[in-house]
């Protein structure tokens, strides 16, 4: 059962992934949609807690432990899964574009006309665009690495292209080709969502985002999903570190073979 929130806006799909026992943070993200006229969709989270053995299926626990350096915690292949839904949705109503916003945020006041502008291009550069994310470097970049390469003006904010990972899948747009290329590279679960898109040498998803960053998460809401992988691996045994680390100097090599390529 999805919820229609019918506050005007133009004929951009939006969605706000919610736990439907969540009626906190529904409310929240229903005030703060009719203030910024955004109609959005909510459509239920899969919930780490009652995931089927259809959908643990999907779940590749050794790849998980060799890049993602821990097992997956349900709760995480529940937010996969929750995004990924939204991706089939895409390719089965050809939708070209969609915002796909998760229940915790809040909102700068800006961000509709951040949207307008963002979708008058008609030729974008990017397949995603973020608005939120939980790396400080990204945030309020310090070095020219961190700042990536400003590609176009926004009014209240600009469109900028990375080369690092930018964590965090708070607020996003995605077009459906960037659905598609997410349906091909997720179909095995071994990393977050985010996570899993940040790899772009791998799924071709570059990396861009909208700064000022035009969302953040609240941080009197606690996370439904649980701590991050850095907080679980001191457990891990020695061959799941030593695979990590290897993986992880495979990945720093593709990663600029991919620049030098593009």
């Amino acid at each position: 059962m999805t919820e229609e929130h019918t506050a005007p806006s133009g004929t951009l799909p939006a969605f706000v992934i919610s736990l439907a026992r969540d009626e906190e943070r529904r409310s929240h993200m229903r005030q703060q949609l009719a203030a910024l006229a955004i109609a959005a969709e909510f459509v239920p989270a899969v919930d780490g807690r009652n995931l089927g053995s259809d959908e643990l299926a999907a779940y590749d626990r050794e790849r998980a432990l060799r890049i993602y350096g821990v097992e997956m915690m349900p709760t995480e292949i529940g937010c996969f899964l929750s995004h990924y839904r939204l991706y089939e949705r895409m390719q089965r109503e050809q939708m070209p574009v969609a915002l796909i916003m998760e229940d915790d945020l809040e909102i700068r006041p800006e961000f509709p006309q951040i949207l307008a502008n963002l979708l008058s291009d008609p030729a974008p550069p990017w397949l995603v665009v973020r608005f939120e994310s939980q790396r400080g470097r990204v945030r309020e970049p310090r070095t020219r690495k961190d700042r990536g390469t400003v590609v176009r003006q926004l009014g209240a904010g600009e469109l900028v292209r990375l080369n690092i990972h930018v964590l965090g899948l708070g607020a996003y747009l995605i077009r459906l080709e960037g659905a598609r290329r997410m349906l091909h590279y997720g179909q095995r679960i071994f990393m977050p969502i985010d996570q899993t898109m940040d790899r772009f040498w791998e799924s071709g998803i570059e990396p861009y985002v909208v700064r000022p960053m035009q969302v953040r998460q609240r941080p009197d809401l606690v996370s439904r999903i649980g701590n991050r992988a850095y907080a679980r691996r001191a457990g891990v045994s020695l061959w799941v570190k030593l695979a990590r680390r290897v993986q992880r100097m495979r990945d720093s090599v593709n990663k600029r073979w991919y620049w030098l390529r593009h």
